[in-house]
């Protein structure tokens, strides 16, 4: 009988659980609350959804079985509604599963939800419900990313049970007072980047008081200096992560931070903190993360860095205040994995004792110091890198051999490093794995022509490489070997197929020695974008097969022997923005497919044989920046229609400029042009962006200058030079507010100089020499200032800075010197003449009387003056030989 008991209880027991699982499953499965059902239907009503993402939310569904809705599994309530975007990385998914609309009171029927997410979605700058105060079982709100706008409300102090608040990177809203904030003791999680909290002086006060709050991220706050400085403590007892980046504290690190021991991540990058990096930072033993990038702290670097022997990332990079050797006390943080110093004043060097321990180190960024890479040939590294950034530091005039040792290297940059080598033997099998490569402005040396080349992103350029070109495999997006020594023809690499389709989008071959023609291959290479080849020795047409780029934002032929017509294929190259063959043979007119191609922002033409009128449908390119035609054969007027290019008219803006730009992981491929600005060739690289010019020097153009063409007043350089134009100089042309080069010389032009050219402050070169321009040159602001010979050749101009006077000058000048006039009505103007004598007697002998009784003063005066007249005698000499110089080239260009 002992023994019947437990086999009885066994089946009731099994049983029991039965009923319980199923009952449990029945709920996991469906019978959702009817109630919360109807609210979740009337709320998705309210939304937009383009994707349909809520698709499953219908009657015929039990709602705990809808996308992104989770229930308890024993009492079907709703608890969870998962409805952030689940594409916040990819943009063009992120865009189509944007939910929108309003966000409807329903969710208030959802009793028992603890968990709303509605992160990366767009709601169009609507305020924050001010409902959701009253959904008192919320422990998780986020709200990120969804575009929200205006106040937030402080009813969310109500939700006394919340634990994580994320409201980051909704950059409409605003905070006016956060007080309420206190009122969430159980806050452990408080993410408000990009909020603008400036009116909010008693910030830390404020979060301070949240006992349990553990990670705190307000960056882009637009927090300053006032709200800190008057604070010397922070009660903050369990905080592990304080993200304050991006906000202009313009202030010493204050003390208090010090005391946060329990922190594990502390981020102060760009916020122009000052003064030393403080010692105190060694106290913060448990520290995993420390972000001081790119402020104004200035010093050394402290050797008690040395002693966070947990810090993973450290980040003192773009401070170029901070000086000093780099601390040998680094080598100590055997957890570290990213080391950022670069861009700081470091000098010394760098030794095998700086890594002892470093055997996690992934990232080494030491670019832009004065640091020396000095290890023993036979290094062995304890570290694997995958990333070095060491561009303007100096590794040595050898390649550095230890890098054969880094087996998970995927970036490598190298650009400016000081090496004079040969790259080694194992060099470009051991790379072939690297994603990029940058090993520009180096004196590196090499024959390239049986390497295949297999780098993503590969910039060897300004180096000493020769040879025939390399091969390149189908993984090659960007290759820029310009400013090398490279000859041959370029028929081996365009025509030689990959395997698999090419993804070579940047073709940079420029300023080399290829010879022959431009291969008629391009239709293997549909990818590429920027292809520059100019300043080459290539000659032949432009093959049909270049029309077949229609991806083609960049086509620069420049400085070659290239001859023809420009073939009519080329217009299908329907997003090109910059064409430049200048300084070729190209002949016939102008097509007509190029002026009307209203992508394009840069047409440099110069020096070649076109003829025949400019084309007015150039008006219609409102985005066009810079327009050169010189030294060709053009006739004909200048179009009045210019006012129409709208980009030339507004002020020196940046404008969109992702024609002349390449982005690539960690890297960008920058367009770049030789203009010719201010009378010399400039290459404009990064600051092309910024220039407007127009040049039809040296062509027959004829008639007048339209006025048209003064309202532009956005141009930096206008150059209508060496034509036949007549008529006069308009006074619109005083519009031209950012005009810096105004040459108009060599031409008919008639009449004065108007006094509204007086307006032009930014001027820096003038030249209106050889015209017929006449009367009086304007006085005022800086036109005196300029060379004589900027007006030279004009026979009836006269006035200053011109040695001709003008009619009337020599009797003011009489007046002025007898005083006539204005002395006899003024009689008081005699005794200022009698103060004047006795004050020059007075000062005189004051200065001779120190000089007639003090030897060594007499000695070293009269040294001065005998010193002074040898410089001055030579000045003039100097300037006698340029002028004559300078007058031997007029004539000769007058003669010519």
């Amino acid at each position: 009988m002992r023994n019947s008991r437990p086999v009885i209880l066994f089946p009731l027991l099994c049983f029991l659980f039965s009923i319980i699982s199923m009952l449990c499953e029945a709920n996991t499965l469906g019978v959702c609350n009817e109630k919360e059902k109807h609210a979740l239907l009337r709320f998705k009503q309210a939304l937009s959804d383009p994707a349909n993402r809520l698709s499953s939310w219908s009657m015929d569904e039990d709602c705990c079985r809808w996308e992104a809705v989770l229930c308890n599994n024993v009492t079907g309530r709703v608890v969870e509604l998962q409805l952030g975007n689940p594409y916040d990385i990819d943009y063009e998914f992120f865009i189509n599963f944007t939910l929108g609309g309003e966000i409807g009171p329903a969710l208030l029927e959802l009793e028992f939800l603890s968990y709303l997410n509605l992160s990366w979605n767009y709601f169009e700058g609507r305020p924050i419900p001010s409902f959701l105060r009253s959904m008192g079982s919320l422990r998780y709100l986020d709200l990120s990313s969804a575009g929200f706008g205006g106040v937030v409300p402080h009813q969310l102090g109500n939700l006394s049970t919340l634990r994580h608040l994320d409201l980051g990177y909704n950059y409409g809203l605003h905070v006016e007072n956060l007080d309420w904030i206190s009122h969430l003791s159980f806050l452990n999680y408080l993410d408000m980047d990009g909020v603008d909290l400036h009116r909010e002086v008693h910030w830390l006060e404020s979060v301070s008081m949240i006992p349990s709050l553990s990670e705190l991220h307000l960056s882009a706050c637009r927090l300053d200096r006032n709200m800190v400085s008057s604070l010397g403590y922070a009660n903050f007892t369990s905080l592990t992560v304080l993200h304050i980046s991006s906000n202009d504290f313009h202030q010493e690190i204050p003390n208090w931070l010090f005391n946060l021991t329990s922190l594990v991540a502390l981020y102060l990058s760009n916020n122009q903190f000052k003064g030393q990096i403080s010692e105190s930072f060694g106290q913060l033993k448990d520290l995993e993360s420390l972000g001081l990038y790119r402020n104004s702290f200035h010093g050394p670097i402290p050797t008690s860095i040395g002693n966070l022997s947990s810090l993973r990332y450290l980040f003192i990079g773009e401070n170029p205040l901070i000086n000093g050797t780099l601390p040998t006390s680094l080598g100590l943080l055997s957890n570290l994995e990213d080391l950022h110093v670069g861009g700081t004043s470091l000098t010394g060097n760098i030794s095998e004792v700086h890594f002892t321990t470093l055997l996690k180190l992934k990232f080494l960024l030491i670019y832009a110091t004065s640091l020396s890479f000095h290890v023993n040939s036979n290094w062995t590294p304890p570290f694997q890198l995958e990333y070095l950034e060491a561009d303007s530091c100096n590794m040595g005039l050898k390649f550095p051999a230890w890098l054969r040792t880094q087996n998970s290297l995927s970036y490598l940059f190298l650009s400016n490093s000081g090496i004079v080598d040969t790259t080694p033997n194992w060099f470009w099998k051991w790379a072939s794995s690297i994603q990029q490569i940058h090993l520009s402005d180096n004196q590196i040396s090499g024959d390239l022509s049986q390497v295949v080349l297999n780098n993503t992103v590969l910039d060897l350029s300004s180096n000493c490489f020769s040879g025939r070109l390399s091969l390149l495999s189908s993984n090659v997006v960007v290759l820029n070997i310009a400013n090398n020594s490279f000859s041959g023809q370029i028929f081996p690499l365009i025509c030689r197929k990959t395997d698999g389709r090419s993804k070579l989008a940047v073709l940079d071959i420029s300023n080399n020695a290829l010879s022959g023609e431009l291969s008629d291959c391009w239709m293997h290479w549909p990818s590429l974008t920027h292809i520059n080849l100019g300043s080459n020795n290539l000659s032949g047409e432009i093959p049909n097969s270049m029309g077949s780029l229609v991806a083609l934002k960049a086509l620069s032929l420049q400085n070659n022997s290239l001859y023809g017509d420009i073939p009519s294929s080329l217009q299908n190259c329907k997003v090109l923005g910059l064409i430049s063959l200048s300084d070729n043979k190209f002949s016939g007119i102008i097509p007509r497919w190029i002026v009307e191609r209203t992508t394009l922002l840069v047409i440099h033409l110069r020096s070649n044989k076109f003829m025949g009128d400019i084309p007015p449908q150039i008006c219609q390119l409102s985005s066009l920046r810079v327009l050169d035609l010189a030294n060709n054969s053009l006739s004909g007027t200048i179009p009045r229609c210019l006012n129409n290019i709208s980009s030339m008219a507004a002020g020196p803006n940046e404008g969109d400029f992702n024609v002349l730009e390449a982005y690539f992981d960690y890297e960008s491929y920058i367009e770049s042009l030789i203009l010719n600005i201010k009378g010399r060739d400039s290459e404009y690289k990064e600051i092309l962006r910024y220039v407007k010019m127009i040049d039809l020097s040296s062509n027959n153009l004829s008639g007048s200058i339209p006025v048209e063409i003064f309202s532009l007043s956005g141009l930096l350089s206008l150059n209508l030079s060496h034509n036949h134009l007549t008529g006069m100089i308009s006074v619109e042309i005083g519009g031209m507010k950012y005009l810096e080069s105004l040459d108009l010389s060599r031409n008919n032009l008639s009449g004065e100089i108007p006094q509204t050219m007086t307006n032009l402050t930014f001027l820096d070169v003038l030249n209106l020499s050889y015209n017929n321009l006449s009367r009086r040159i304007p006085s005022g602001t800086q036109i005196q200032t300029f060379s004589p010979l900027s007006f030279f050749g004009n026979a009836e101009l006269c006035g200053a800075p011109l040695p001709i006077n003008c009619p009337g000058d020599e009797e003011e000048e009489t007046q002025r010197s007898t005083g006539v006039g204005e002395n006899r009505e003024f009689p008081e103007i005699a005794w200022f003449y009698v103060g004047m004598g006795s004050g020059f007697f007075v000062g005189l002998w004051g200065v001779c009387g120190c000089l007639f009784f003090n030897k060594a003063w007499r000695y070293a005066y009269f040294q001065y003056l005998d010193d002074s007249k040898d410089s001055a005698y030579v000045a003039i000499a100097i300037k006698l030989k340029w002028l004559h110089q300078k007058l031997g080239i007029y004539n000769a260009e007058d003669d010519h």
